[in-house]
């Protein structure tokens, strides 16, 4: 469920580029990503923002310092204005919203493949050759290894999961035996 935070700064951003420069959608979308990279590698830099002894203006700039011309001025003046209105907690979930308007918007379905070794090559084209017939969307696919599924592969797309992994089909097997002893 999305709360009012990330819907109103996130609905916000999106019509505003949406209005204005359209074709910096995905450009946003992309560095929004980034930022999110580094707000996860870095938890203090959220951190520093909730903390009451730092400055409106010193935790200013640290934004101004870290990402003033890296990134385009849309996101930048998005970055200001979160951190000014004491958000920065919040990006996360605000990016994952955005995203999912842009993503909409631009007709692009994102699928995480959970898999228990890296995939080739051959099978992310697969995957994506696939799925785009399923969703009739662009894919963007996005691996996760996880040992734990044996084998198989997860697909997770929205809210939906299609499990053929050998962890579920050995869980399945066991219940069904369970059933039938007890």
């Amino acid at each position: 469920m999305t709360g009012i935070v990330e819907k109103n700064y996130g609905d916000a951003l999106f019509e505003l580029i949406n209005e204005e420069a359209p074709a910096m959608l995905k450009t946003v979308q992309d560095e929004l990503c980034a930022v999110n990279d580094i707000l996860t590698e870095v938890p203090e830099f959220v951190k520093l923002s909730k903390t009451p002894t730092v400055s409106a203006a010193e935790k200013a700039s640290i934004i101004k310092e870290t990402f003033e011309g890296r990134v385009s001025a849309y996101t930048y003046r998005f970055l200001m204005i979160i951190t000014e209105n004491g958000r920065l907690p919040f990006f996360g979930k605000i990016y994952r919203y955005f995203a999912s308007l842009c993503n909409e918007k631009l007709g692009i379905a994102e699928i995480t493949a959970v898999t228990a070794e890296p995939l080739t090559e051959e099978l992310k084209a697969k995957i994506k050759l696939k799925m785009t017939q399923v969703t009739g969307k662009t894919i963007s696919l996005k691996e996760e290894v996880d040992p734990s599924i044996i084998g198989g592969i997860v697909l997770k797309y929205g809210s939906r999961s299609f499990d053929g992994s050998v962890k579920a089909r050995l869980d399945a097997l066991k219940a069904e035996i369970g059933s039938v002893i007890c």
